[in-house]
């Protein structure tokens, strides 16, 4: 006498063995499966036929903000206008310059106070957060001590 303990396992057993033969078929890889895919109809054009061009647009630059450097808009730094509260925007004739103490000296008096300025020498940039509403002035510079930026806080 066969019990239903046995034949559970048994029927479960062929329901899988023909589930295995039983897989819905694949789409091939080539270009016309992958295009009837997409629903794009055929992949490769009619002979003869030219492609019709892809829609583009020309970038429109904005013109900069009054206040704001020239260059690229870099948020907290010379080009961007909100960092006119620590007074970045004067900065501009001293980029490129040697920050000697006679430049530092001539920074301190164009901005009228040494207060809330300092000077950020290289390698030390991952240690300033720019923050365009700060009032402190960092003056950025390179390896060679030469002004290369102006941020806010």
């Amino acid at each position: 006498m066969i019990t239903a303990a046995r034949t559970l396992p048994l029927a479960l057993a062929a329901l899988a063995l023909t589930a295995c033969g039983s897989e819905p078929k694949q789409p091939g890889n080539d270009a016309e499966s992958f295009a009837a895919r997409i629903g794009a109809g055929e992949a490769t054009p009619t002979p003869g036929a030219t492609p019709a061009p892809a829609a583009t647009a020309t970038p429109q630059i904005a013109a900069p903000l009054p206040g704001a450097a020239p260059g690229p808009f870099a948020k907290g730094t010379l080009t961007d206008p909100a960092s006119r509260t620590c007074g970045a925007p004067l900065m501009g004739p001293f980029i490129g310059k040697l920050a000697d103490q006679t430049t530092r000296a001539e920074i301190a008096k164009m901005l009228g106070r040494t207060d809330n300025l300092r000077f950020v020498a290289f390698g030390s940039a991952g240690t300033v957060n720019p923050d365009a509403t700060n009032p402190r002035l960092s003056i950025m510079l390179d390896a060679q001590n030469i002004i290369r930026d102006a941020r806010c806080g």
